[in-house]
């Protein structure tokens, strides 16, 4: 199965990415666009694994927020996604995650951590519109545990699907 750790997005905070995905249609962004449900943030991804990893997850010891702030492209893989505010937390827990899974031997890909959240693919953005003019709304939300999805391929295109939780401090 293709797998890779993440953050899944409260229900609150996928809205405002659903809302922001609106506010690029309406500009006269094209392109792929994902569909809310498949939104996330990625910690590391993995690729092809036989097996569910997800007993390796860090636990999220003291849940912290993680704040939209800006949009901006990937050039070279032609990504427009969503931008977090600089988190010290967040990068701790990306690199408990990339620590857990070179520890077990899990390759992974090993590109330096940029927080963001995948809107579309191969955007196509008119002359007229300046992304940093786009509003971001204003969302925020609470990270209390890291998921592990895998990626299935359709017809339709790509669904992700949670298919384990870090266990929480307690459990």
């Amino acid at each position: 199965m293709r797998i890779f750790v993440a953050l899944q997005p409260a229900p609150a905070f996928r809205d405002a990415l659903a809302s922001l995905q609106d506010r690029l249609r309406a500009a006269g962004v094209t392109g792929r666009y994902l569909t809310p449900s498949n939104l996330h943030l990625t910690l590391a991804f993995i690729g092809m694994w036989p097996e569910d990893i997800s007993g390796l997850l860090p636990s999220v010891q003291n849940p912290f927020p993680v704040t939209l702030s800006h949009l901006g492209i990937f050039p070279g893989a032609k990504v427009l996604w969503a931008g977090v505010e600089p988190s010290e937390a967040l990068d701790n827990l990306a690199r408990q995650v990339r620590q857990a899974l070179t520890k077990a031997e899990i390759p992974f890909d090993r590109q330096d951590f940029n927080p963001h959240i995948t809107l579309a693919r191969k955007p196509a953005v008119p002359e007229h519109v300046r992304l940093s003019e786009i509003e971001v709304p204003q969302a925020t939300m609470i990270v209390k545990d890291v998921c592990l999805y895998r990626s299935d391929h359709f017809e339709n295109g790509m669904e992700y699907t949670v298919i384990g939780r870090s266990k929480r401090p307690g459990e």
